[in-house]
Parts: C-alpha cells; structure tokens; sequence
C-alpha cells in the first residue's frame, strides 16, 4: 500500500505508533542507565570508564610520557557522546604528579586529585574503580587497574567517604577521558581525567592516617590487613567481632582478605 506524506491519520487507524523524531535520541540513554549491574558502581559512560567498551577492550595500554600541564590544554570535546571518543579518550598517558586529595566516591571509584609538580594549582583527576565494578574490561586491564588501586592504598591508606588532604608525589598512569564539568574537586578547566588509572609507581605519600596499635599480645597477624593485627582463621570472623573499621585490604599477597572484610574488592575493610 503507497502511504503518502498526508497519511498520518491512516496510519494511526492501523495501529501504527505516530512517534516524534526527537523522541528517538532519548533510547541510548536508557540503555546506558542500566548499564551497570553492580551495586555501588556507576552508570554514566561507566562501560568507558572501566574499559569495558568496544574501544577500550582494544586499547593499548602502553602509557605515553607527557604531563598534567599539557593534558589541561587539550582540546575537550564539543559533545560527550555514550561512546569512546577518538585521540585522547583512546590514548594511555603517563604523568609525573603531585598527591593533593583523595575520597571514596558512591560509585565505588577512587577520586584523587593530583597537580603538576611545576605548578601546584594546575591540578586534574585521577579515578580508580574497584575491582567488582570492572567486570566487562579485559584480565589484563582489569590487574593494572587493581594492581594501581592497591599500590595507592598502600601508599596513602585506605580512602574515606570523607575527603583527605594528601602531600607526595606519584607517577600516574592511565587513560584520558573527558567527563562533565559539575564542580567536581579539582577539575581541570577542560575535564580531562585519567580514568580509569592503569599504574601507580614511585609514591610517596605523607597523607596515609597513623595506623592503630595491634591488640596487646598482638604477632599472629593476616599480612591482608597491614594496618591492623588480626589472627587468622580459624575462627572465621565477621566485622562486629574486631574493633577496626575502614582499615587497608591488600589483594597482592598470598591468601588475601581470609575473613572476607572487603566483599565489594575495593580495599577497605569493615566500610562504616
């Protein structure tokens, strides 16, 4: 049947949908809220920050010398789009840098904030997801970034949900990426951020909280939990047995986390 221009209503007498055009922009963005399957993990281009993407799963990782300076001058984007952008969201950067803050995001990430050591106000982010949030990236992808997460925890303690002054200095790498400027802490004028960070060499970190005294009698301890002492089992111990909240899990050693403190693999135990 030849329908015309002026068909409209004949087409809704047949139970066809009428649907304006502009309506059909709005179908990328419920495919990408319900992106994520985790708990506690994020939504927004998170396939793209965690490497799970087409593009990002064929990535090279081999990072590219530059610096913060230089990344804050890049031309951002005019339209952040659900995909991966060419150039620099498809480039991995190292960059030496100064430590300045982080915190423990509610999408499970790592924000810190770090500066140019050649101008301290010249600063830019630095995301790194947990391990339970990166399921869609590659093995090889998902250790470096696992691997860059636990090295910044060893070196600056585990992050709070409260922002925390950090002073050292790291090198940083990892993959850039352009996000809405929202008033984030420390955003660099264009939005750039290495997310997700792939490596965390070299750290000197004098923002890492004083760790508490082992219990009295203290030397049996699960070398899991560097900032506190806790035997290993048996028995088998659960958050409300020990006294200790938020403390250091580490993953890079042998039999990790034995009382399973850290269930969502983030690096912190018995988050309050």
């Amino acid at each position: 049947m030849r329908i015309s221009r002026r068909s409209g209503p004949a087409i809704a007498l047949l139970g066809l949908a009428v649907v304006p055009f502009a309506w059909v922009g709005l179908a990328p963005a419920k495919t990408n809220a319900t992106s994520s399957k985790q708990v506690g993990c994020g939504i927004e281009r998170w396939s793209v920050k965690t490497l799970a993407d087409p593009a990002g799963r064929a990535l090279s990782l081999s990072p590219k010398a530059t610096t913060i300076r230089a990344l804050r001058r890049k031309q951002a984007p005019a339209y952040l789009g659900l995909r991966r952008g060419r150039g620099v969201e498809r480039t991995t950067f190292r960059v030496p840098a100064k430590l300045v803050e982080m915190k423990l995001e509610d999408d499970s990430d790592i924000h810190l904030v770090i500066a140019d050591p050649s101008r301290t106000g010249a600063t830019m982010i630095a995301e790194l997801p947990a391990q339970s949030c990166t399921a869609g990236a590659t093995p090889r992808a998902r250790t470096k970034m696992n691997r860059a997460r636990t090295a910044l925890i060893a070196a600056c303690g585990a992050p709070s949900r409260s922002s925390r002054k950090l002073s050292g200095t790291a090198t940083i790498s990892g993959v850039g990426f352009f996000d809405q400027i929202h008033g984030q802490t420390g955003v660099a004028p264009n939005g750039i951020e290495l997310h997700p960070v792939v490596g965390f060499s070299e750290a000197s970190c004098g923002g890492a909280p004083t760790p508490p005294p082992p219990p009295p009698g203290g030397g049996n301890c699960v070398a899991s939990y560097p900032t506190v002492c806790i035997p290993p089992p048996p028995p088998d111990l659960n958050c409300a047995d020990i006294p200790y909240r938020n403390f250091t899990v580490r993953w890079d050693v042998p039999d990790p986390d034995p009382h399973h403190f850290d269930g969502n693999h983030d690096g912190v135990g018995c988050e309050s």
